[in-house]
């Protein structure tokens, strides 16, 4: 399923009713936002987001790693 926009309220995502058998799949594209200083491949692997060679495809993100890498982005809003 594809959709015209980019950003979604809670209230919207919340609505799609989603289950772990028919999750909503969100691409957090702030993390192509100019992070500065950028994040390096060593620096990831430390934080435990990739292990080895960076994945091919989109995957799964715990939740607290996730919340390690916005908040080391430096993008500027409170995580």
């Amino acid at each position: 399923m594809t959709g015209g926009r980019s950003v979604y309220s809670e209230a919207q995502l919340d609505a799609w009713k989603a289950t772990p058998e028919r999750p909503v799949k969100v691409i957090n594209y702030l993390l192509i936002a100019y992070i500065d200083p950028p994040v390096s491949k060593d620096e990831l692997e430390n934080m435990g987001v990739i292990n080895g060679h960076p994945q091919q495809s989109i995957y799964k993100l715990r939740h607290d790693l996730m919340t390690r890498l916005v908040e080391r982005s430096n993008l500027e809003f409170a995580v």
